[in-house]
């Protein structure tokens, strides 16, 4: 019996199909194109490979961010249709305001609500945030409380180890965040800037590299340093755009371990508007 409602927001850029399955609560998150807001809803291979393709004709999108009073009533009906405590796994602080908006929310029903509103910053996104998740779901099967999971979360994002490269860094331009000159030097030399989540859920590049080829090697060879074998929680592998790379990794991680619980997924419209539709990624626990 789970002794706590277990709630994320979607990007953690799992299937919403499998969120229900896991009896997992969501509040979906959004995205702007051409003035109009679409909400994250989405649950197929497809839908995700249609909105890749639409950015790789140069559609532009943009984010926003989650609503206070739309969270509040989300976690609201939440809490009146079930009398348990409700632990909600969000995404990073280090790069979005949501973790302040549900935690103000919190603030504001746990002074009145005999079941507590938990709120758990990931310092990370998409699949890092599922990864996370994931281990929640262990966590909360097993039985334990609230505060438990939210203890054990915490001591174990330390832990995470969460690391990509992007191979066309054309989105990044567009959105102010790298100069023309940049883009073009990088485009012309095939550079491949690996970035990782920092301890505060901050994105850093810790390398460069020229070539998608070394960018997996280098998201390997991490990989294989630092891998904790014990752990419960599955090693993930992130991609935009297609998967050719991310199977790459796929590959070469049975090949050098047997086989091991691996899940590919994809990276949902929210966090793919900000990075296009070129990402690879790998998720694992260090030792």
């Amino acid at each position: 019996m789970e002794n706590f409602i277990l709630s994320t927001d979607t990007c953690c850029d799992d299937l919403k199909s499998n969120l229900k399955k896991n009896k997992i609560e969501f509040i979906k998150m959004s995205y702007i194109f051409e003035g109009e807001v679409y909400e994250d809803n989405f649950d197929s291979g497809e839908e995700y490979k249609f909105f890749y393709d639409e950015m790789k004709k140069g559609k532009q999108f943009s984010t926003t961010g989650l609503n206070p009073f739309q969270f509040k009533e989300y976690i609201q009906k939440i809490l009146k249709r079930e009398d348990k405590d409700v632990l909600h796994v969000c995404l990073s602080s280090g790069i979005s305001g949501t973790y302040d908006v549900c935690q103000s929310v919190a603030n504001e029903i746990n002074s009145i609500s005999k079941n507590k509103l938990y709120i758990f910053d990931s310092h990370s996104a998409t699949q890092g945030q599922n990864a996370l998740l994931a281990y929640a779901t262990i966590l909360r099967n097993q039985g334990l409380s609230a505060l438990e999971t939210l203890d054990l979360l915490n001591k174990a994002k330390d832990k995470l180890d969460v690391r990509f490269f992007l191979s066309d860094l054309e989105t990044l331009k567009r959105g102010g965040r790298i100069s023309g000159p940049q883009a073009v030097m990088a485009k012309v030399m095939q550079l491949r800037p690996i970035l990782k989540f920092d301890k505060e859920g901050k994105l850093q590049v810790v390398e460069k590299v020229m070539g998608s080829k070394k960018a997996v090697k280098s998201l390997f060879d991490n990989f294989l340093k630092f891998y904790d074998k014990e752990s419960p929680i599955p090693i993930f592998l992130a991609y935009a755009g297609d998967n050719t790379h991310a199977e790459e990794l796929r590959k070469m991680i049975e090949e050098r371990l047997g086989i091991v619980n691996i899940i590919i997924g994809p990276v949902g419209p929210v966090i793919c508007s900000h990075t296009g539709p070129s990402l690879t990624a790998i998720v694992f626990m260090k030792k």
